[in-house]
């Protein structure tokens, strides 16, 4: 059980400050769009359970982003401030309030 924790903690680590960065308006969400989606895809520390769950539901959302309002067609399609919205509900989710 030690060991799946200590996987959970590296899988996480490599999300906290990225999110917080984006949460915390320091980077861009064209930034953090292309970040989270690199990190995301090239990540070999992932590991199924919830945290996992929850790190997923954000890279949708991230693929939902669309930085042009005039694009953005479909209900799904999200803002830069919905994008930031969903990122602060994840970092809660996962790390707690700071």
């Amino acid at each position: 059980m030690a060991e799946h924790k200590r996987s959970v903690e590296v899988m996480l680590s490599q999300y906290r400050e990225l999110i917080e960065r984006f949460v915390k308006e320091k980077i861009s969400a064209d930034d953090f769009e292309e970040e989270y989606i690199r990190t995301f895809t090239n990540d070999k520390s992932q590991v199924p359970g919830s945290e996992f769950i929850v790190l997923e539901k954000l890279f949708f959302d991230v693929d939902d982003y669309v930085s042009d309002p005039v694009l953005r067609d479909s209900p799904e399609d999200l803002s830069g401030e919905q994008l930031r919205e969903r990122a602060a509900a994840t970092y809660s989710k996962l790390f707690g309030l700071d």
